[in-house]
């Protein structure tokens, strides 16, 4: 099954606000959110096949928002 390429957002920003959120979750103030930084993050996520850390991420966000409330 071939990858299928992402060279921006512009289809795709669902995608983006996964990223972002994961970025900063992982990389905390270090976390560099230009499209450029997203698209390498998410290149070396599917490469590692991480990918479902994206979801893992959002998971757990939602989680502790649920129980802040």
């Amino acid at each position: 099954m071939e990858n299928i390429q992402i060279r921006d957002f512009k289809y795709n920003p669902e995608l983006r606000r996964l990223l972002v959120e994961y970025c900063l979750v992982v990389y905390e103030e270090n976390a560099i959110l230009n499209d450029e930084n997203l698209i390498a993050e998410y290149n070396y996520l599917l490469e590692n096949n991480k990918l479902n850390e994206i979801f893992n991420c959002e998971y757990l966000t939602i989680k502790t928002l649920q129980n802040n409330v």
